[in-house]
């Protein structure tokens, strides 16, 4: 007997258990999602929808997703930008309904009147894969502004409200909405750079991580010049559409002899995306277009200062490249004659060679590599003066092969450098010659003196 009872109140608790899981926890947790869901401005998942439709007035923009993401299909054909879709939705998703002004059996054409939704400010209609359609109006804004009108669209036409800020995101034009990168490219893929302007062509070729430029004459690039060129057509945004479909392009300086155009080839292909800079509005902006695009639009003109920079700007100004932990030798020449010339042993230690016979200031070899590789010269020339007169050579070594042979001329003040295997002149500051500009004393101990023997000069 007393077993049978157990049985009944074990069975009792896991049946009140079972209450208070299903109808209080999960259940709870049911109510709670219904209440939110029921809260929403509209009931979708973002991957649901397919089509988007914005009435403004007497503009409608509509939004289509296709395979290769969404797109503008009115009032213009084109691009959209993907992120601004997105965050559209994510920005509608979440909009929530404050409350209730008008009931769905009393929301007459009147009572919508009352509330501007007889011409709504904005009309947002969503079309959904299984062929569904949902759709909110936005009215006026409450006497306090702190709330908007809105009417369900549809059976429920109800009138509710939601903060006047949840509009105001939701307030988009198709300028909002549009793709406005100047120019669409993977910067990390971009293996080539041309660049024509009136001031000649340039072409930038990547290999590696290594920039070099191919004309108008054949030298290592500055890397963070020419990334910086890319990161900024890359961000660059339009500022304005200037004409859809323009007849002439000659009008905006687009196509003539005077404008700039950036060809960037993209990948093992070498698919081509191209920017065509135009002429100055007089406003601080420039004509541009897209050469994949029929559209004129204003980009600003610290775009065009970086996609026009000068040649000596994207050249490399810090010529003098070796591998630091290779150099075992080095040798310094001044006006035909060395000297010294040191070589660094197994510890890393340097020791002067020639001349033999003075201890070495060690850590003075390893300031002059961190110099050389540090060095940034100030400009370029063409040509070696034919005046000039080399005042300081520079030769580094190591496992018995040549690393750098570096030399220093002067003529009337300039000082110029030049790098074995390198056909370009450099032209070098002061003050950075003076820091390679090293003495003997400057690299060595001072001599010690010389030890009195004991009993000279004693009969």
């Amino acid at each position: 007997m007393k077993f049978k009872t157990n049985v009944i109140i074990g069975l009792i608790l896991l049946g009140l258990l079972g209450f208070v899981y299903f109808h209080e926890i999960k259940g709870g947790e049911e109510r709670r999602l219904a209440a939110e869901k029921s809260k929403q401005l509209l009931d979708f998942k973002d991957t649901e929808v397919q089509r988007i439709e914005l009435v403004r007035g007497d503009t409608t923009v509509v939004l289509d997703k296709g395979t290769d993401g969404w797109k503008l299909s009115a009032p213009v054909g084109d691009g959209a930008d993907q992120d601004a879709v997105e965050r559209y939705l994510r920005n509608l998703g979440e909009s929530e309904r404050e409350k209730t002004v008008v009931d769905s059996a009393s929301a007459t054409a009147s009572q919508a009147a009352k509330y501007g939704l007889d011409a709504p400010r904005l009309k947002v209609v969503l079309g959904l894969e299984d062929d569904t359609e949902q759709a909110v109006a936005f009215g006026a804004d409450s006497p306090t502004d702190r709330f908007t009108y809105v009417q369900q669209q549809g059976d429920n036409p109800q009138i509710f409200v939601v903060r006047a800020w949840r509009f105001d995101n939701l307030d988009k034009g198709v300028f909002d909405l549009r793709d406005r990168r100047v120019l669409a490219f993977a910067k990390d893929d971009v293996v080539e750079v041309q660049r024509s302007s009136p001031g000649g062509d340039v072409v930038l070729v990547r290999e590696g991580e290594v920039w070099q430029l191919r004309e108008p004459l054949f030298a290592l690039a500055d890397a963070e010049a020419v990334n910086g060129l890319l990161n900024k057509i890359d961000s660059a945004e339009i500022e304005s559409f200037v004409a859809e479909a323009p007849d002439a392009l000659k009008t905006y300086g687009i196509g003539g002899q005077t404008g700039v155009e950036i060809a960037l080839l993209i990948g093992p292909d070498r698919a081509e995306k191209r920017l065509v800079i135009g002429a100055d509005n007089g406003q601080g902006r420039f004509y541009a277009r897209d050469a994949s695009r029929p559209q004129v639009f204003l980009v600003d003109s610290t775009v065009v200062q970086q996609l026009t920079k000068g040649l000596d700007e994207l050249r490399d100004k810090k010529p003098l490249r070796f591998d630091r932990e290779s150099v075992g030798r080095i040798a310094l020449t001044k006006g035909g004659g060395q000297v010294f010339a040191a070589e660094k042993d197994t510890a890393g230690v340097w020791s002067l060679t020639d001349p033999a016979d003075r201890e070495t200031k060690s850590w003075k070899f390893n300031g002059l590599l961190t110099d050389l590789g540090q060095l940034e010269v100030e400009g370029f020339v063409a040509n070696l003066p034919q005046a000039a007169a080399e005042i300081l050579s520079i030769e580094l070594a190591g496992g018995g092969q040549p690393l750098l042979s570096a030399r220093i001329s002067q003529a009337e003040g300039m000082l110029y450098l030049r790098v074995e295997g390198d056909a370009s002149v450099y032209v070098v500051n002061a003050d950075d010659f003076s820091a390679l500009d090293l003495g003997l004393d400057d690299v060595a101990q001072a001599p010690k003196a010389p030890v009195p023997v004991d009993g000279a000069g004693d009969g």
